[in-house]
Parts: structure tokens; sequence; C-alpha cells
């Protein structure tokens, strides 16, 4: 069983906390909320989610239709093609990018601290480093 610490779990639930209440948080919360009030979008969900649960139910079968396969498949790379198209999609995909860089960052920082490179000493803080040239 997993066990850790009342100091380690208080300074995740602080940095849980501080990840919640950043922009890159808050602007994911917002697109999503966007996305889900455009109909078109919501349509082009349901009918990916539809198409991908038919695929999968195929793909699962001992005796596979592949053509059935590579029909789905083509449905389900049209409606990404179409959902692409979309402006809240694109807004999503852009503030989970963006969020998604922010928690590669702090990864990148728990890894630094918790296995320091020997040859970077920026404990995270590459912007006042030359050592490593991850910046």
């Amino acid at each position: 069983m997993f066990h850790m610490s009342r100091e380690i779990y208080d300074k995740i639930e602080e940095l849980g906390r501080l990840i919640a209440g950043s922009p890159e948080f808050a602007a994911v919360k917002q697109a999503e909320a966007e996305g889900q009030k455009n109909p078109q979008l919501t349509g082009f969900v349901a009918q990916y989610a539809g198409k991908q649960k038919l695929l999968e139910d195929e793909i699962l079968k001992d005796d596979k239709d592949f053509d059935k396969i590579g029909a789905l498949t083509r449905e389900l790379d049209e409606i990404c093609e179409q959902m692409h198209a979309i402006p809240a999609y694109a807004a999503m995909r852009q503030a989970r990018d963006e969020f998604d860089a922010l928690m590669q960052g702090v990864n990148d920082v728990l890894r630094s601290v918790v296995e320091p490179d020997v040859q970077c000493s920026c404990r995270g803080n590459c912007a006042e480093c030359g050592g490593c040239g991850q910046s």
C-alpha cells in the first residue's frame, strides 16, 4: 500500500492549489466551458465517441471485419478533421497544450530536484543557468 508523510502530502496539496489557481488552468476550464456550449462541437464529440466504441468492439472480435475497421477509422479521421476546423476546439486544444506545458515544467523541476543532473545546478530555474542547455 502507498504511504507518504504528512509533510509531503501538505506540500503536494499546496502545489495543487497553486496549479488550480494558475492562468493556464483557468484558461482550460474556460475553453472547455465554451466548447460545451457549442452544439456543433458537442455533436462531433458524441459522434466520435460512438464511432470509437464501434471500432473498439470490432477490434476485439475474434472474427474481425477489416473493411469495417478501415471504414470506421476513416470516419473517425473525418470527424476529427471537422472538429479541428471549429474555433472552440482550437481554443480548447491551445489552452490544454499550454496547461500541459505547465505540468511538464512542474514534472521537470521535480525530477531535477529528486535526481539532479551532475551538469545542471539550476534546480529548475534554467533562466539563471547556462550549464545544461535545457532552457
